[in-house]
């Protein structure tokens, strides 16, 4: 599954609590649900039941990057 975000500026965050979910096919790897919260890049962390991803935005959607525009992403898999 793709998330992706838009319309956010440089910068902003979203976290996402996956249950069901394994791995994500980029970012950075957490070590704690902190570290993650703390972390300033797109990055993941492995939970017992769950994958947690927090998505940073580059701004890209929030310029006017047109039509589709996202400004962060990753990909994750059960």
């Amino acid at each position: 599954m793709d998330l992706g975000l838009s319309e956010l500026n440089r910068g902003s965050w979203v976290i996402f609590d996956l249950p069901g979910f394994t791995t994500a096919a980029s970012g950075t790897r957490q070590d704690s649900l902190d570290a993650l919260r703390k972390a300033s890049d797109t990055s993941y962390y492995k939970g017992k039941d769950a994958l947690w991803v927090k998505v940073v935005s580059d701004g890209i959607g929030a310029d006017g990057g047109g039509p589709g525009a996202v400004g962060g992403s990753i990909q994750v898999s059960r």
